[in-house]
């Protein structure tokens, strides 16, 4: 990307409060769980083998979190880059990119409904998927209307997740996918 197109891209994070979260529940469990675990073993001379799992731990929340922190989505005036929570970066061109859905989805159990876009190519394949519960509304709508070159549709019923399955399996992670759901 060059510079100009850097100066007119629309970037958006994820909800930095779901990181918050997150490592607050993971204190909550493992500070007790290490208190013990120091307690039991220090007097047995395993020490160092709850230091070890500490150390481990700590690197491990430090890698989750700079990757969390890290995922984001870019539209400049000729392509969409996307950066996961897994390593490596996706880009497609605005050409590549045939429509784009927005829609109120409705999980199983009673929750409430949560806005999702679901950018598709010309084939039908899913490019990219922003959720709700990691992507804020006004991060959604920015994206959606940065998307120049293909439709947006928003649906306006909310769709359960089991209308999605029947409709368009293909736009759901393969463990949304279960066969069961859509009897």
């Amino acid at each position: 990307m060059g510079e100009s197109a850097l100066m007119d891209a629309t970037v958006v994070r994820v909800r930095r409060s779901l990181l918050w979260q997150g490592l607050l529940i993971v204190c909550v469990i493992a500070i007790p769980l290490l208190l013990t675990l120091y307690w039991l073993a220090i007097p047995a001379g395993a020490g160092w083998w709850v230091l070890a799992a500490q150390v481990l731990l700590m690197i491990a929340l430090l890698v989750i979190g700079i990757r969390y922190a890290g995922m984001r989505v870019t539209v400049t005036a000729s392509e969409l880059v996307t950066v996961p929570f897994l390593p490596g970066s996706r880009s497609f061109e605005l050409a590549d990119v045939a429509r784009a859905i927005v829609l109120q989805l409705r999980r199983s159990g009673g929750t409430d409904p949560v806005t999702q876009m679901f950018v598709l190519d010309d084939e039908g394949a899913l490019l990219l998927r922003m959720r709700g519960e990691f992507w804020a509304d006004d991060a959604i709508n920015s994206i959606a209307a940065r998307l120049v070159t293909a439709p947006v549709e928003h649906m306006q019923n909310t769709v359960t997740l089991d209308e999605l399955q029947r409709t368009n399996p293909d736009m759901l992670t393969w463990f949304e996918r279960r066969p069961q759901r859509s009897r």
